[in-house]
């Protein structure tokens, strides 16, 4: 062979690779996913009701009111806020009619006694200290036991006040006594526990009021006062002279019409 003939040969051409996208299918890159369309509804009605019961269904927190809240709302009255409107009551376990504060409760059940008792109000003590307390009227029959002279007789701390029944009934007296009672076991001077309709009998002060006295009228009518405690209170006497105190009080007692 001819050495330049094999010099002037072409060189040998290395085989072609086909360019990689046409190389066959591409397994490397994943397809895109596409969710069914049942299955997005649902997701869509879910999204819906979570919200529904979020703003409309979800229990509301429960606010509790306590004793004390509610007992702050209705602080007390003071003693001469009485209420000038009245109710009329008829027990016919006393064969009474009276009227009395419209804001006050009764408690008639039988059994012999009867009260009406007033809303908190700022009473002073013997002492002449305010506190929060309760006015009483109570009605009671012979058969109770009157325990407050269980230490003996009370005392007059003042001369007693005629007054006149505004509707008596036929049988009734026209006018009566009220007298002002300080009772043995009280050893504050001046002090006055309570208010008792004395019928015929008058006390100057100072002067002694035996039970027997008492248990003459029927039925018995007090008021006395109480402390937040619900126990008995003592009120200076003075806190009579204090008309916005005492006149609604004399108003009731003077309303009994007793059959």
């Amino acid at each position: 062979m001819d050495p330049q003939a094999f010099e002037n040969q072409p060189p040998p051409q290395k085989p072609s690779t086909p360019p990689r996208e046409t190389a066959g299918p591409d397994y490397w890159k994943k397809p895109k996913k596409r969710w069914p369309k049942y299955v997005l509804i649902a997701i869509l009605l879910a999204a819906i009701a979570a919200g529904v019961y979020w703003f409309a269904l979800k229990p509301k927190p429960v606010t509790k009111t306590t004793s004390q809240n509610t007992a702050s709302q209705t602080p007390a009255k003071a003693a001469g806020q009485i209420a000038a409107t009245t109710k009329s009551y008829s027990s016919s376990n006393f064969y009474l009619t009276f009227s009395y504060p419209q804001d006050w409760t009764v408690t008639d059940n039988g059994g012999g006694i009867m009260t009406v008792k007033s809303p908190s109000l700022n009473l002073k003590n013997a002492t002449g200290q305010t506190v929060e307390g309760n006015i009483i009227l109570t009605i009671r029959d012979k058969t109770q036991k009157l325990t407050e002279f269980d230490k003996g007789n009370a005392t007059a701390t003042r001369a007693s006040d005629k007054i006149a029944y505004t509707k008596p009934a036929q049988t009734q007296r026209g006018s009566t006594y009220i007298s002002f009672l300080q009772y043995a076991s009280t050893t504050s001077t001046g002090a006055l526990d309570g208010v008792y309709i004395t019928g015929d009998n008058g006390y100057q002060k100072a002067q002694a009021i035996p039970l027997v006295d008492i248990t003459k009228v029927d039925p018995v009518i007090s008021v006395t006062f109480l402390n937040k405690a619900g126990t008995s209170m003592s009120i200076p006497d003075s806190q009579w002279y204090d008309t916005s105190f005492s006149g609604p009080l004399k108003t009731m007692l003077e309303s009994f019409s007793i059959t």
